[in-house]
């Protein structure tokens, strides 16, 4: 439902958890001539095609900053019950704040973007009238100047809020963030960016590759998203993570795209050092830019300085012990080398695919192809064997010459 202002002929939606019990006890106290229409099934919260815009002179809502909208959502639900009816309770309730915040990021990114768009209109067709709740009464005021009410000033002004809720949960700036990112056209759109901060750097990846801006922020998102479950075991066990490695991760991951996608390489160096400044000892940072220097700039000595540097902080860090093998093989001359630390890479972290490919092909030009076959065999027989590991195996296979056949029947047998 909403509010009819008849005398002036003007309709106010009223959004969920942005003041609306407050408008309507205000428009009683205030003597307006005001009417509730609408559907009673919608909770007096009708949307805006459920109106003809054309019979009314003007519409009007209000919208909240984000940050403090789903924290007033939850507390709301905590206090009042969720309703399956709705997407945002369907698929995010939970008894616990963060855990509710990091579903509706994750499942329903920007489901608040659809849900204000739905009483405002998009940005080309928006209504009249767009009120904060944060600025609740002096807004409210000049929505009624707007649509022409004649209203006592101090008695819109006396009184406190109604309908607050007591629930407060514990909000560190890690959810605000994560909110931050997940509403970042909402707030964009609202005037709401101006006042937080950007730590990933979202906004100037956005305006350097605006044609993709919207995959910057999915993949931000995602960054955070793949962290959650290890950053909790190391957060449980008293070993939290600090603020600037999570950020770091998500100015690597731009390097990573400036650099592969888009192929642009001095946007992509400074994205990486900007990463390395927020967390200088971050590994897989530091791998990733040394690839960087070995295979942009040619300078595979430096390469090697850095890994060993990410090496120095996680000495069996598997993803680096992987690519300094590549390097050692490629670029250093010493497939000794190479095989050690490719074998140390796959103790660490069995599951890895490209790893036992590169090593097989190591063991092929070292004059073993038994060797190669039998432990990409062995890798392709597993439930997790990849596409990568079986046509490597049958690639391999074709390779081999005859003459090798007396190495490969032990494998094979």
């Amino acid at each position: 439902m909403a509010l009819l202002f008849t005398r002036t002929n003007a309709l106010l939606l009223l959004v969920p958890k942005t003041g609306s019990t407050w408008i309507r006890a205000k428009a009683r106290q205030l003597g307006l001539a005001v009417e509730t229409v609408g559907d009673p099934a919608m909770r007096d919260h009708d949307l805006l095609d459920q109106y003809d815009r054309s019979r009314y002179r003007h519409i009007g809502a209000f919208v909240r900053d984000p940050i403090e909208w789903y924290r007033s959502y939850w507390a709301y639900r905590m206090e009042r019950g969720w309703r399956p009816q709705y997407p945002l309770d369907e698929h995010c309730a939970s008894d616990d704040f963060e855990t509710f915040v990091r579903k509706a990021a994750s499942i329903l990114p920007g489901a608040l973007e659809n849900i204000y768009a739905s009483y405002v209109g998009p940005p080309q067709a928006k209504i009249d009238f767009v009120g904060r709740q944060e600025h609740l009464v002096d807004d409210f005021a000049r929505f009624l100047r707007l649509i022409g009410e004649e209203f006592d000033e101090a008695t819109l002004r006396e009184g406190s809020r109604v309908n607050a809720t007591t629930t407060v949960p514990d909000y560190p700036e890690e959810l605000k963030e994560l909110i931050t990112l997940s509403e970042w056209n909402t707030m964009r759109r609202f005037g709401y960016l101006a006042d937080r901060p950007d730590p990933f750097g979202l906004a100037e990846m956005q305006a350097q590759f605006p044609e993709y801006a919207e995959d910057h922020r999915l993949l931000a998102l995602w960054t955070e998203k793949i962290h959650w479950a290890p950053d909790d075991v190391k957060r449980a066990a008293g070993r939290p993570i600090r603020q600037q490695t999570r950020h770091a991760r998500v100015h690597s991951n731009f390097a990573l795209l400036a650099q592969h996608k888009y192929g642009d390489q001095d946007y992509a160096e400074r994205r990486y050092q900007r990463a390395l400044e927020l967390d200088p000892n971050h590994p897989r940072t530091l791998c990733n830019y040394a690839l960087f220097r070995w295979q942009v700039r040619g300078e595979p000595q430096e390469a090697r300085r850095l890994m060993l540097r990410a090496l120095a902080g996680r000495p069996m860090h598997p993803y680096t012990l992987g690519k300094l093998a590549r390097l050692s093989d490629r670029a250093l001359g010493d497939p000794d080398l190479a095989e050690v630390l490719y074998r140390q890479s796959l103790a660490g972290n069995d599951s890895q695919q490209d790893v036992p490919v590169e090593l097989a092909e190591l063991l092929v030009r070292q004059g073993r192809p038994g060797a190669a076959v039998g432990l990409l065999t062995e890798r392709a027989a597993r439930p997790d064997a990849s596409d990568i590991i079986r046509s490597a195996l049958a690639v391999l296979r074709q390779r081999v010459e005859p003459a090798d056949s007396a190495q490969l029947q032990p494998a094979l047998a």
